[in-house]
């Protein structure tokens, strides 16, 4: 077996010169080598095979034979924060809150949906969603609202603004509920 594979490596290696020589020695083991050797005869191999990948295009350079396209400036027509309602009071929810949008027309590839809390923006949460659950919601007043960036981060459209209350039952008095906030 281990003459098979010399043979096949030097084949190989072979290959790649110009003429290879094969040759019986006495003990009946064929030999194939480069160089010529009393007895031996010139054997054709063919061309090895080979493959040329295409060109890998560099960062930035396209490949098609088309002009480039100019990317396509997209008009959203609203963005609505629907969840939380205005002035919505939440009980006892174990500081989630749910917000929910609506964006017409939907969101295009390279833009992102950025919730912001009391004027800051929520990192962690799915940039391309509609639905979002604000966890860790401190009791009290807050505001939330959302903002379509585009992918130079500049904003493309804001929701309203909506202010919500968050209310939990005291640990100090666990039996006293929240009173209702009214409407």
């Amino acid at each position: 077996m281990r003459i098979i594979i010399t043979a096949i490596g030097i084949l190989l290696a072979a290959a790649a010169s110009a003429t290879t020589y094969k040759w019986v020695d006495k003990n009946g083991v064929t030999h194939y080598s480069d160089r010529p050797q009393p007895g031996a005869e010139i054997i054709d191999l063919p061309r090895a095979q080979t493959f040329e990948p295409p060109a890998t295009p560099t960062p930035g350079t396209r490949t098609s034979a088309r002009a480039p396209q100019a990317p396509v400036v997209v008009k959203y027509e609203k963005l609505d924060l629907w969840k939380p309602s205005n002035d919505e009071t939440f009980v006892n929810t174990a500081n989630v809150v749910p917000v929910r949008l609506r964006l017409e027309p939907d969101l295009q590839p390279d833009h992102k949906i950025w919730l912001y809390l009391d004027g800051k923006r929520v990192d962690g949460q799915p940039q391309d969603a509609l639905s979002f659950d604000l966890t860790e919601v401190t009791r009290g007043t807050h505001t939330v609202n959302a903002v379509v960036t585009g992918l130079d981060g500049k904003p493309i459209i804001s929701s309203q603004s909506v202010t919500f209350h968050l209310r939990q039952t005291s640990i100090y008095q666990p039996n006293r509920a929240p009173r209702p906030t009214p409407r």
